[in-house]
């Protein structure tokens, strides 16, 4: 029997969007896990350093509703100051509230590789859920 991995995510094509798979021991850490996938969307391979912290404080009605909200806040720091995340601590993920740092550091075209073009999360084929004591999820972004 394969061992699975303790967290991570994948890539997964569909139609003209992306999607993101990850799993991860904890909550916390699957939103984790999907937020780097998104991250190396929009910036391919390229060293990022810490070198701004954002504190982060969300709400909403359940899981898939958090999960959407975190990841178009991560969007939308990107898009609209270029701000790039590049470390998460999240102290705080229960089913409606999200409270945490993020670090990361501003986009610059002479450092970072601009990746694909994330034009939104979806809620399209959006989960979030625990079994067998791990935590598995999944988002399609428009690309």
């Amino acid at each position: 029997m394969t061992e699975i991995p303790k967290s991570g995510y994948e890539f997964f094509g569909h139609t003209a969007d992306m999607g993101i798979r990850a799993h991860a021991p904890t909550c916390a850490g699957l939103f984790i896990e999907l937020a780097r996938g998104l991250i190396v969307l929009m910036v391919e391979d390229t060293v990022l350093h810490p070198l701004e912290t954002r504190p982060i404080h969300l709400t909403a009605p359940d899981e898939e509703s958090l999960l959407l909200a975190w990841l178009q806040e991560l969007l939308f720091w990107f898009s609209t100051e270029r701000f790039v995340p590049v470390k998460f601590f999240l102290p705080e993920v229960t089913q409606t509230t999200l409270r945490g740092i993020v670090e990361g550091e501003t986009f610059q075209p002479t450092r970072h590789v601009q990746g694909r073009e994330v034009k939104a999360i979806t809620r399209h084929q959006l989960v979030v859920r625990e079994r067998d004591s791990l935590w598995y999820g999944q988002v399609i972004v428009d690309i």
